[in-house]
């Protein structure tokens, strides 16, 4: 038997391995070997080493499955019970799935984050590296966030409008899904408690002092136009025509490409119907234009304002910081214009009729906004009045004021001028709530509003600061409901907070229009006034807060889902988010932007903020849950500039509609890139103005042409979340002031009219449009 070989050994000396930890217990005998209790307490010191704060197994020792279980709040990917949540459920468990990492090879679970109901932790939405957007689930869930609400909202929202790549399609217009029947009924009815049955009508009717003017004392208060009328081009690529308007005179979109197609009665005729609209001429540069919502009826009316005719002959002084500087009293109007509907369109027989012209002397008008709460009107006919709405609107010296708009009933045909002395309810800026006396006196302008509730209204001022004020004091705010509370976890959103004592001392509130004054000391304990209602003194604001460091550009509220989130932007450079149920803490604040934008709207089927960005000229969504972030969604054709961008998403659809410097209008619908896995986003400039000189004609002599039929596009912007810098900044074109898109919203009414587009520009013509497909 063959014998083995001999086993051979190593001739390096044998040395103990190299320890790179150090045991701060060796050599200490610190216990006993027959303590049980020893031993478990080096166990937990063995444990407390190892770094799993965060892992799946980690569950307190405290706790047993059925405290974890009611633990775990709303916000959390754990689901009970699945069976009602079915849907939802395939989107929220995507987090908690088993994956495989392919550069490994090896399979791994995510952490699993549980809450630990901490009352004094605030979070500013999602975790901060949420899970890349590859797949549908994980998109929906950027949006949504874990609440199961949200993302039935954000997935129904999806199903409803995403087939749509552009324009609105007229058979899928409904309002949005969160906003229930039930809810706008509640809304519609009780909401609107305080101005029918509870005096609030009677009183705005007593503190708004109007008086009827001639036409020659109206007109007096319109701008006068450098030139009485205005000529543009318009018509099919290459036959277009020139018309002529006046003053407040209109011009049927039909009839333009009819008389372009004149040679061709087959063609005019196959052409006929195409072009549901009207061109009408303001004069000059249109300030803003809003909708009136809640009109189901026969008449839709816009409400718009138009700017100061400016003359060559300007003050050698002028006024200095005038964006911060209240002016001095003078003429300006808001113009009402009608608009009938047939067959759920925009008749072509039927033009648009200036009904009523509200005349102020207040500066210019800067803001218009409609109260958007559905709203039941009652007993109007019994009074012979035809209510609008309630129209919030900011004025060049300062204050914001509230007008309730009215229409005689059987009107006759033509324009009436109406005198508004004082408004139904006013906020001056007055003087600042500091603590310390010494101070010199600050007085801050309004620049910007939005509704909250049928009661409540936010204002920005020129200084940063926020007021949100009740214009109805005989009724306490509401505490903003409709506001999810499953959002407590997240963003700490929970029930009101009153406000501070040092906040509740305010100086005297005087009213501008007959220079009464109040006692302020006569708040309720929230913070809102407890004034007589029938009196003229001004309000005093239920919440005061320093939102941001400077100047205040925009407002806008997460109204209908979640409107206690208010959103703005400012000069700072920066939006912010904040829960108005505890705003000192609850906010967040997305990535500084070198030019903040002026325009925001919000999208609630995505449960985002649209804003042009002027650095890499595209629109961008900012998701309520991952604020701090962005996605593309639109490439705009010029940069917006500062102050120049307007922006607006549909009521009744997902369409977004923007313009800028370079007279273009384009509309996008976001959902298929924001949700869609490969789906590429489109977009389509419907229409694009272009104003220019005519040499030897006078001064800011010129005409327009208006160009359309553009074909539709898709959307190359980046999709990384954050803002991309533009690959060649020195590139800059530089545009008339009159070519520029100044203002522009769709019709919020579901009544066939929620795809009607209105779009101004700085030359003064102004285009409705219906633009659903």
């Amino acid at each position: 038997m063959a014998q083995g070989n001999p086993v051979r050994k190593s001739g390096r000396q044998r040395i103990p391995n190299k320890k790179y930890s150090i045991d701060a217990f060796e050599g200490l005998d610190i216990l006993d070997s027959d303590s049980e209790v020893g031993i478990e307490e080096l166990q937990q010191l063995q444990d407390s080493k190892n770094d799993d704060d965060f892992s799946e197994d980690h569950v307190d020792g405290n706790e047993d499955e059925e405290s974890l279980a009611d633990g775990v709040s709303d916000g959390s990917a754990i689901l009970t019970p699945e069976e009602e949540y079915e849907d939802a459920h395939s989107y929220a468990s995507s987090n908690t799935e088993e994956h495989r990492d392919t550069s490994k090879g090896r399979k791994r679970r995510p952490r699993t984050y549980t809450s630990n109901q901490d009352a004094s932790l605030h979070s500013r939405g999602m975790l901060e590296n949420p899970t890349k957007p590859d797949h549908e689930r994980s998109r929906v869930t950027f949006f949504s966030g874990p609440c199961i609400k949200d993302i039935l909202h954000v997935a129904r929202s999806r199903d409803q409008w995403a087939a749509d790549p552009t324009l609105p399609c007229r058979g899928n217009m409904c309002h949005q899904v969160s906003h229930t029947d039930e809810k706008r009924q509640m809304e519609a009815t009780v909401g609107w408690d305080w101005y029918y049955d509870q005096g609030g009508r009677e009183s705005f009717a007593e503190k708004q002092k109007v008086r009827t003017l001639s036409l020659e004392e109206g007109v007096a208060h319109m701008p006068t136009p450098t030139h009485s009328s205005h000529s543009f081009l318009i018509g099919p690529y290459g036959r277009q025509k020139v018309f002529t308007l006046a003053l407040s005179q209109t011009l049927g979109l039909d009839e333009s490409w009819d008389t372009a197609y004149e040679h061709n009665v087959e063609e005019s005729r196959s052409s006929k119907g195409r072009r549901r609209g009207w061109m009408l001429n303001v004069g000059t540069r249109v300030r803003c234009l809003e909708w009136a919502p809640n009109h189901d009826s026969d008449t839709q009316y816009l409400a718009l304002a138009v700017a100061k005719a400016s003359s060559p002959n300007r003050a050698a002084s002028p006024i200095e910081a005038p964006g911060f500087t209240p002016s001095s009293p003078a003429p300006s109007s808001i113009q009402i214009w009608a608009f009938d509907v047939s067959d759920h369109s925009m008749p072509s027989t039927q033009p648009p009729e200036l009904q009523l012209v509200l005349c102020t002397e207040w500066g210019e008008v800067t803001q218009l906004k409609w109260c958007p709460v559905p709203r039941a009107t009652k007993n109007e006919d019994a009074l012979g009045k035809i209510s609008v709405g309630l129209l919030a609107g900011i004025w060049r010296d300062g204050c914001a004021r509230v007008l309730d708009v009215q229409l005689e009933k059987g009107q006759k045909a033509g324009t009436s001028y109406v005198k508004v002395q004082s408004a139904a309810f006013s906020a001056s800026s007055g003087l600042l709530p500091l603590a310390d006396e010494e101070q010199d006196d600050i007085r801050p302008v309004a620049t910007c509003l939005t509704w909250l509730s049928a009661t409540d209204l936010a204002i920005g001022y020129s200084n940063g600061t926020l007021k949100v004020y009740n214009i109805y004091p005989r009724v306490p705010h509401s505490s903003l409901p409709n506001s999810h509370s499953d959002h407590s976890a997240e963003l700490g959103v929970g029930s009101p907070t009153p406000a501070p004592a040092k906040y509740n001392k305010f100086p005297e509130a005087t009213n501008l229009s007959d220079g009464g004054s109040q006692d302020p000391s006569l708040t309720s304990p929230g913070g809102y006034n407890l004034f007589d209602a029938t009196n003229h003194a001004n309000m005093v604001p239920w919440l005061f807060l320093q939102l941001h460091s400077t100047y205040i550009l925009s407002l806008t509220s997460a109204y209908p889902t979640h409107p206690a989130l208010l959103i703005s932007s400012s000069l700072s450079g920066n939006l912010r988010l904040t829960s108005l149920h505890a705003p000192t803490t609850d906010y967040v604040l997305s990535t500084r932007s070198r030019t903040p934008p002026s325009s925001l709207a919000y999208c609630d089927s995505l449960l985002s903020v649209v804003a042009p960005d002027e650095a890499s000229e595209t629109l961008r969504l900012w998701a309520l849950r991952c604020f701090y972030s962005s996605l593309a969604c639109g490439k705009l054709k010029s940069a917006p500039g500062p102050g120049q961008g307007v922006v607006d998403v549909g009521r009744c659809h997902s369409s977004i509609a923007a313009g800028g410097v370079d007279g273009s209008v384009i509309v996008t619908n976001p959902m298929r890139k924001a949700l869609g896995r490969k789906d590429a986003g489109w977009q389509q400039v419907v229409f694009k103005h272009e104003w220019v000189r005519r040499p030897g004609q006078g001064p800011r002599r010129g005409m327009s042409r208006i160009t359309e039929g553009y074909q539709g596009e898709k959307v190359e912007v980046s999709v990384n979340h954050g803002a991309t810098p533009k690959e060649s900044g020195a590139e800059s074109t530089v545009y008339e002031e009159e070519t520029a898109v100044t203002a522009l919203g769709w019709n919020p009414n579901d009544s066939g009219c929620g795809g009607w587009l209105a779009v101004g520009w700085g030359s003064g013509l102004v285009r409705i449009q219906d633009m659903a497909i």
